[in-house]
């Protein structure tokens, strides 16, 4: 468990607390990075975990670091093979975190078709219409890396049909608990809280929408995401200690309004009370190309 329960007394001592978490992330991504670059035979790299962990920065980075090495990269989103709705019937009602969830035929194709060099017609997902809208040519090359980037990039199914001795996974999320200014925040609790502004924020979601829709995330992760994290070649703790400082006003802002159902106001009881004593850190602190940026976005208060 992480514990922490700093006094911030200047600016420059909140710049050195988010300094220093963002540091330890980093050093995280960049450690892998490294090794891997000293592999010269992998030629696959899995990214995937639970929701927001923070995966498609995390690929940024690992990107940028590669290129920075001579290395060529290529980010393939295994959301851009999700089936479209309209093909799936009522009955199976497969959720976006589900390997049901995935066009598997397409994605091993496409596989298949890279590791004969051959071009891929690579799949691209319109998720406000819930359909594919096309696809784009893709043709490997020498010397390059490909990161299969989601969700159930570490599932068995997908594992299988990359060649093991040319694919290293990493596996990424709020792998700890966390007692700050006296209340323990759960790991998982860490994880809901950023989706609860994320959602509210870029996805037009609201505290009540994004309550329903954690029911079966926590189902889909116990079942399907969590017990495969073993498979993973690395794992990364995306935390950052100085987060719950920097959410706190977000979080008052999403739920603070007229409550028309009991379970918003529970939730807003619960926010209340589990960050009464946590010292709020203004956003303008965060960096820009911090992975935290994910869930609060680009604004700087």
């Amino acid at each position: 468990m992480f514990v922490y329960e700093n006094q911030f007394i200047t600016d420059e001592e909140i710049r050195l607390f988010v300094e220093d978490s963002e540091k330890h992330y980093k050093n995280q991504v960049l450690a892998i990075a490294n090794e891997i670059c000293g592999m010269d035979h992998i030629k696959f790299l899995t990214l995937s975990g639970p929701t927001c962990s923070g995966k498609t920065t995390t690929s940024y980075i690992l990107e940028h670091e590669f290129e920075k090495r001579g290395l060529t990269v290529k980010i393939i989103s295994i959301d851009d093979f999700y089936r479209n709705r309209a093909d799936i019937s009522d009955d199976e009602k497969p959720d976006f975190e589900s390997i049901s969830a995935i066009d598997f035929p397409v994605f091993k194709t496409c596989v298949d078709q890279i590791l004969n060099g051959k071009t891929a017609m690579l799949p691209i997902y319109d998720f406000n219409h819930g359909q594919r809208q096309g696809y784009t040519a893709y043709t490997p090359v020498e010397h390059e890396i490909i990161i299969f980037e989601g969700i159930q990039a570490i599932y068995p199914e997908i594992l299988a049909t990359l060649p093991h001795e040319i694919t290293k996974s990493i596996y990424i999320s709020v792998d700890t608990d966390v007692k700050a200014y006296g209340t323990i925040f759960d790991k998982r609790e860490v994880r809901f809280y950023r989706r609860l502004v994320r959602d509210f924020l870029f996805r037009s979601a609201t505290p009540e929408r994004t309550l329903e829709l954690w029911i079966g995330v926590v189902e889909n992760e116990d079942q399907n995401i969590i017990p495969n994290e073993k498979n993973a070649d690395y794992v990364i703790d995306s935390f950052l200690p100085y987060e719950l400082g920097v959410i706190k006003p977000y979080l008052m802002n999403v739920v603070s309004f007229d409550f028309e159902k009991s379970h918003e106001k529970e939730l807003y009881d619960r926010i209340c009370f589990e960050f009464k004593n946590v010292i709020e850190i203004p956003s303008r602190f965060v960096p820009l190309d911090s992975v935290f940026r994910e869930f609060i976005g680009k604004d700087r208060n």
